[in-house]
């Protein structure tokens, strides 16, 4: 008898013997998209939930929990590079890189990911880009709420960063004119007059992201500076640069506020993401108004030490951003590192935490022990209330330099409480949650095996957790084998190999009454797990490190 016939029999036979509610999570595959149609789909922000609804409880509803809807996207190729990002790679405010067309995106590879495979990688999105830019410009990222679809007027590609508290799209599109407008339930004609505008986060008063000076289409698509901002319906604030010019040679000034809290008893308002600072450099950032009335406070940035680009004369990282900030003025973000610098034969783009934004010296510390090995690269989600922080993570530890890119999974890490929070009913119930996860972060595959829903979720491998709400309902995109893998393993085929993969969205919804006691370890088999490309689609090759367009560096 094989081996892996072996562990598919143990598997099997294990997950006949353990409790009905063993696995914390249930996968819940959207596919009401609203007629939205793509070669794959993606999740990317979950509705926020009502307040004291904690799906983890024994006595919650499903029907609430599975009801908190999805926003996702459709991908049927890759970026040329993101729908997102102010800049190219998210690195490159001198437009270096793109401007060279098909030998900048091969250069860019080079330089900033050292991959052995860059001609593979830069074809893939070269083609993209040209398609973007000098053809057909055919629609690509086709963005859904679950039940409906999410195309503004005259949109072309559109992405949704985040659904404010009404469940409404906050986000971006392109148009035969601008590579983004932003899109919210709050408008502000402040923004039509921009050139390029963005919406990252709202709280259906105020919305953050920024603008930008050119539009990035056609003869404008180089050359254009943008500027963090937040508005509400009636007033718009552009956040100061906190360092440099506007135009530096052949750098571009470049700021961006992905997500904000008001701190209504402290009279202050907190915005996070990055911001231009000496040298051009592009550099996480926490915004501080002073004021709880946004677009009334005078603002400045504080940088954020120990992500910075430049640490002690070198360029150790091309650029970092400050990814989200929750109500206990938790801050989370990502620090690319350069491509001269590479810490365990990768560049990656490492996770960090500021555990209160508020101290008067802010320093990050990158994610570190258990799952997060040294010089592990991954792309930050969110974080909730509770200090639940989701993302997704290398999952393998291969020189990428020189080499191929790591394969990444979604992970969970339960933060535990931090200096903010005092109250004790706050306390007991952000230690309560932790206590799930047995005080650790996970790889999600891992909380999805076992017991009555072990069949289903066997069917998916979870890529990349995008959002997370504070009843714990996860938004996330799973590379998926219908039917089930041939064991419940980690690394186990699809059709012993010969299958077809797609790439799903789903939400990874808690089990009711789900505790510790259920986490059952998936297991790695010990066959050969190198997959026939026969059975992949262009997601499923890449989801190893698919979006990685977004990764960051500097040449």
């Amino acid at each position: 008898m094989s081996s892996k016939l072996q562990l598919t029999t143990l598997a099997v036979l294990v997950s006949a013997a353990l409790p009905a509610q063993a696995a914390l999570y249930k996968v819940v595959e959207v596919t009401n998209t609203g007629g939205v149609t793509g070669a794959e789909y993606y999740g990317t922000a979950i509705q926020p939930s009502v307040a004291g609804v904690n799906c983890f409880d024994s006595g919650a509803s499903s029907a609430t929990c599975e009801g908190y809807k999805l926003a996702g996207e459709t991908r049927n190729r890759p970026d040329g590079f993101s729908y997102r990002e102010e800049v190219p790679f998210a690195m490159d405010n001198s437009f270096g890189y793109i401007e060279d067309d098909y030998d900048g995106f091969e250069d860019y590879c080079f330089y900033q990911l050292g991959y052995a495979t860059c001609e593979y990688w830069a074809s893939d999105r070269w083609s993209s880009w040209y398609n973007e830019t000098y053809s057909s410009n055919t629609p690509n990222s086709l963005a859904f709420i679950e039940g409906s679809a999410e195309k503004p007027s005259g949109a072309i590609n559109t992405v949704i960063n985040s659904l404010d508290p009404n469940g409404k799209p906050v986000g971006n599109f392109s148009t035969s004119s601008k590579r983004n407008e932003a899109f919210s339930a709050v408008t502000n004609s402040s923004l039509t007059s921009k050139a390029q505008s963005r919406a990252w986060a709202s709280d259906g008063t105020y919305t953050v992201g920024s603008t930008s000076s050119k539009s990035g289409i056609g003869g404008e698509r180089y050359y254009y500076s943008s500027a963090p901002a937040i508005w509400s319906g009636s007033d718009f604030v552009s956040i100061p640069r906190a360092g440099g010019y506007e135009v530096d040679g052949d750098y571009f000034a470049q700021g961006s506020m992905r997500d904000f809290y008001i701190d209504s008893a402290g009279g202050k308002t907190y915005g996070v993401g990055y911001n231009n600072y000496s040298d051009q450099h592009m550099n996480a950032t926490i915004f501080i108004g002073n004021s709880a009335t946004p677009t009334s406070a005078t603002w400045r940035s504080a940088l954020i030490y120990n992500a910075q680009v430049d640490i002690s004369g070198d360029n150790i990282n091309s650029n970092s951003v400050a990814t989200n900030i929750n109500k206990n003025l938790v801050v989370v973000g990502q620090a690319k590192r350069s491509g001269g610098f590479p810490q365990n034969g990768a560049a990656s783009n490492r996770l960090f935490i500021v555990p209160d934004a508020s101290t008067s010296s802010i320093n990050a510390s990158f994610f570190y022990g258990g799952i997060f090995f040294d010089g592990a690269g991954g792309e930050m989600g969110g974080i909730n209330n509770f200090n639940e922080i989701v993302g997704r993570i290398d999952s393998e530890n291969h020189r990428e330099y020189d080499g191929k890119q790591r394969r990444q999974r979604a992970f969970i890490y339960p933060y535990g409480v931090t200096p903010k929070v005092t109250v004790p009913a706050e306390v007991t119930a952000i230690n309560d949650r932790k206590a799930i996860f047995k005080n650790k972060a996970w790889l999600l595959d891992d909380l999805t095996n076992g017991g009555s829903e072990s069949s289903n979720n066997n069917q998916y491998r979870i890529y990349d957790a995008s959002d997370i709400n504070d009843a714990g309902v996860i938004s996330a995109t799973a590379v998926k084998c219908s039917g089930g893998y041939d064991s419940t393993s980690h690394n186990a085929y699809c059709g012993d190999g010969n299958k077809d993969e797609t790439v799903v969205a789903v939400k990874l919804v808690p089990i009711a009454g789900a505790d510790a006691a259920a986490i059952q370890p998936r297991s790695y088999d010990s066959t050969a797990t190198e997959r026939k490309g026969a059975g992949l689609g262009f997601g499923a090759l890449t989801i190893l490190g698919l979006f990685g367009f977004m990764r960051k560096r500097i040449k």
